[in-house]
């Protein structure tokens, strides 16, 4: 028998069956509390290694191709109820084996195991929807923003997916923790969020006309073509204030994503032309080139359509006088049009004139003029007018006198610093002491109307101490009456 206080060789045999040399120690007589501590460590160590995903129940008859068009269906849905990000370890881990399901269907593997693996891939996504449980609505607003920056594109979008990625990761980290993690933090998760839905609808709306008018800067444009670069460079810049402040509203911002698309195609054009003459052409020469050169295409289109018409119409007198008629109305619609645009135009320009850069910016948005007050210095939290912007508010005043000025609208804005009660509140109170002052001198037989937003309409982000300066605004919306019939 060897002694109890011998010196021996130990082994420790692991998972695989592989034996460890443990280093030479003396041999113990064993005790009862010893016995139980290695049964417990055994018992612990059984469980840790053997852990796994329950299995779903998917039955053994079930077609995998079929299975794995539904999962991945409902792998989509999770992701816009934020599964993703609330559970992600297991919401990856369903990932995982749907891509496993679908290797091994496409190599042939027995379809026994490709649905195991889908098996575990629905179980995955069972333990993630319980790991998420009520966490989403601890954080309401800021998931909403997420699923709105999704839709917006920022996750197919390349120049914007590393980002998302980046504020979904910090989430996550949180994700057993919203409850008690402070307003101010999620506030800027939220508003990271917010800023991607933004981009993202500048990007699908600009985004070829932006690499357009990159590229022919590249090509030495603002030197070669100095008139036709700058207006495409600004129209492109006012589109995309425009966007910021009607992210959500399309028809706010289809006028100008259609003009900063024409102005950049025209400046190809006129870089196209240049190009082919050698690239000595003068921009003037060019841009005349470019004129002759669609006016030609245009009659031509022309031609062919009043001959289709004409063939169309010639059988009767009647239908001809009908279309003669038609082109009048269309003619005269046509004058109302541009005669409005041009007394936009007009009021865009003198409105302009009236203010520094530092004070206001006037610009067009649809059949309106907007003129953004940049000095309304308002104190903390407070809506009562400081004297010392009425100066300003008095030029605005008097350029809605000079015009014809059917009805106003004036808005309040904030930045995302606090909630979003208070910021609503003080944005419509601000826009009411507004809308007040011009009721009081002078334009009471004008309807004029206040709404405040809050900070649901930034201009920039709210990441910055200057951007936030620049959605703390107020905006003068004035509807002008058409001076024709």
């Amino acid at each position: 028998m060897r002694h109890p206080h011998s010196i021996s060789n130990a082994f420790l045999l692991t998972n695989s069956g592989e034996k460890i040399m443990l280093p030479k120690t003396k041999t113990l007589k064993p005790t009862m509390p010893t016995i139980k501590m290695l049964v417990l460590g055994i018992g612990a160590s059984l469980m840790f290694g053997c852990s796994s995903v329950e299995m779903a129940d998917i039955p053994a008859t079930a077609n995998p191709r079929e299975e794995i068009v539904k999962l991945q269906s409902e792998i989509n849905v999770a992701t816009t109820k934020n599964v993703d990000v609330l559970a992600s370890d297991k919401f990856s881990k369903s990932q995982k084996y749907l891509n496993d399901a679908k290797v091994g269907l496409e190599k042939g593997d027995d379809q026994s195991d490709v649905l195991d693996d889908l098996r575990r891939a629905k179980g995955s996504l069972n333990e993630a929807y319980a790991e998420t449980g009520d966490r989403a609505s601890h954080a309401e607003g800021l998931f909403q923003a997420r699923q709105l920056a999704l839709q917006a594109g920022a996750g197919s979008l390349p120049e914007l997916s590393a980002d998302l990625a980046s504020v979904d990761d910090e989430v996550s980290d949180i994700a057993d923790e919203l409850q008690s993690t402070r307003v101010d933090k999620l506030a800027n998760y939220q508003n990271e969020y917010i800023d991607l839905e933004r981009r993202a609808v500048i990007l699908t709306q600009l985004g070829d006309s932006q690499a357009l008018v990159n590229g022919l800067r590249q090509e030495d444009a603002a030197k070669k073509a100095p008139v036709t670069f700058k207006r495409a460079e600004l129209s492109l810049r006012t589109a995309e204030s425009i966007i910021s402040s009607n992210v959500r509203n399309p028809n706010g911002f289809q006028a100008a994503v259609t003009k900063a698309k024409t102005d950049a195609a025209h400046l190809r054009d006129v870089m196209a032309t240049i190009r082919q003459n050698g690239n000595k052409l003068e921009e003037s020469v060019a841009i005349k080139m470019v004129a002759q050169k669609k006016t030609i295409s245009g009659l031509e289109e022309n031609i062919g359509d009043i001959t289709a018409q004409s063939e169309a119409n010639i059988s009767t007198m009647e239908a001809e006088n009908e279309r003669l008629a038609a082109a009048n109305r269309t003619k005269a619609a046509a004058l109302g049009s541009a005669a409005t645009r041009i007394q936009l135009q007009q009021a865009m320009e003198a409105a302009r004139s009236e203010f520094s850069q530092d004070e206001a910016e006037a610009y067009q948005q649809g059949d309106n003029l907007v003129i953004r007050l940049k000095k309304v210095p308002f104190a903390s939290g407070r809506a009562d007018l400081p004297e010392e912007s009425l100066p300003l508010l008095a030029k605005v005043l008097n350029v809605t006198k000079s015009l014809n000025t059917s009805a106003i609208r004036v808005e309040g804005h904030t930045d995302a610093t606090g909630s979003e009660a208070i910021n609503k509140s003080i944005s419509q109170n601000r826009a009411n002491a507004v809308a007040t002052y011009f009721k009081a001198n002078g334009m009471d037989d004008v309807n004029i109307e206040s709404e405040g937003f809050g900070y649901r309409k930034p201009i920039a982000t709210n990441k910055t101490k200057e951007g936030r300066a620049l959605n703390r605004r107020v905006d003068v919306v004035i509807e002008l009456e058409s001076t024709v019939e």
